[in-house]
């Protein structure tokens, strides 16, 4: 019989940790993942009641009578901006798209056209708009304008970096990414796993990986936000030394659906011992028509031994019946293709799936795994992953 204590002593063999549950719905002790406590639902706002309607009725139309046509007034063409006396703002560096380090000096630069008198903020902010940087950049008689920033160790991740006269409504924005310090003896944490624009289940499991380096306290949280960011649906703390992590926490039965924020964090928010790497993700409700998904947790690098068991695990949201479906097969031009091994997990209710996989003692080479969900067009889900057996 598997154990959540068996999860948490296998990942930390091989440098992971894996920690389970959510802020206000799962109790933090270590529990059977197949029995973990259900969220306990919050009181949330319901959408008010349409607003009814007038529904149309057939009345008479009367026969069309002869007018006097009205006199038109010819409408102006519209200018270009540039003309009626606005400017338009044009970042030159750095590029769209350019990875910046953090803590290192950043040159950014651009032009105004016609050079405004109104000043221009230049502003660097993370996913779900927290500001990271800002200054106000001077515009000279030719529209150049040019400020140079050091970047907070804080905060990493997909950013966007955007400029705007004051007073204007809109203004002129590129994405950026912000990669962290990563010296041996440098504070960082990075996430490879949710990546910008993933999606989390309300009411499901959501995988956390990643690095981190000298944690505070040897201590990471991970934690998942809604509304735009704003508001906490899950959250879980564990302890890690250095080196690669793994965690799961559990989104809210609550959680609103719509654009969110996945955070892996060590150190004291709002402190300078802060290190945080935030990324953008869609929450969907369950029974959401895309909200059906299939995850493996384990490492690339998983190790398969002829006559030894190998563990496995993941998420699979919505699969039909909770049934995960495992495959191994020959992949080896010397060797006839074929069936290794096969076994069948399933998912709890919040989607974790775990199972050791045995692989008999006389299968050695290359091989193929394939863990599917589903059997229709719209439920199948599959992962197919070469592999080696030692």
């Amino acid at each position: 019989m598997m154990r959540l204590h068996q999860v948490i002593w296998f990942i930390c063999v091989g440098i992971l940790v894996t920690a389970c549950g959510q802020e206000g719905e799962a109790t933090p002790t270590a529990v059977t993942p197949n029995t973990l406590p259900p969220p306990t639902p919050t009181a949330i706002p319901t959408e008010p009641p349409p607003t009814p309607t007038a529904t149309p009725t057939e009345t008479a139309v009367p026969s069309p009578t002869a007018t006097t046509p009205p006199t038109l007034t010819p409408t102006p063409a519209p200018t270009d901006t540039a003309v009626s006396g606005a400017s338009i703002i044009t970042i030159l560096a750095p590029a769209p798209h350019a990875a910046i380090t953090v803590g290192q000096e950043l040159i950014i630069q651009g032009r105004a056209v016609p050079p405004p008198t109104q000043p221009l903020t230049v502003r660097i902010t993370a996913a779900g708009g927290q500001d990271v940087w800002q200054e106000t950049a001077t515009i000279d008689a030719a529209g150049e304008w040019l400020v140079t920033a050091v970047l907070p160790f804080t905060t990493t991740g997909p950013a966007e970096l955007s400029a705007q006269l004051a007073g204007a409504v809109n203004g002129t924005a590129m994405p950026i990414t912000l990669l962290p310090q990563t010296g041996a003896d440098k504070s960082f944490i990075t996430l490879n796993r949710p990546v910008a624009g993933d999606t989390a289940v309300a009411g499901y499991t959501i995988l956390f990986e990643g690095r981190v380096n000298n944690p505070v306290n040897e201590t990471i949280t991970i934690t998942v936000l809604d509304q735009g960011c704003t508001t906490t649906v899950a959250n879980q703390s564990f302890n890690v030394a250095r080196g690669s992590w793994l965690g799961y926490t559990i989104v809210s039965t609550q959680a609103t659906p719509g654009p969110g924020c996945a955070i892996a964090y060590t150190g004291v928010p709002g402190q300078e011992n802060l290190r945080e790497v935030r990324i953008p993700l869609t929450i969907l409700a369950a029974d959401d028509a895309q909200a059906i998904q299939l995850q493996l947790g384990n490492s690339d690098t998983i190790g398969f031994n002829a006559g030894q068991n190998t563990y496995l695990f993941g998420i699979a949201i919505n699969a039909p019946e909770r049934e995960v479906r495992l495959r191994l097969e020959t992949d080896d031009p010397a060797r006839p293709s074929g069936l290794i091994t096969s076994a069948t997990a399933y998912a709890n209710q919040y989607g974790f799936w775990e199972i050791d996989l045995e692989i008999p003692a006389n299968a050695r080479g290359g091989a193929l795994l394939y863990i599917t969900i589903g059997n229709s067009e719209a439920t199948y889900r599959e992962i197919r992953l070469p592999v080696t057996i030692e």
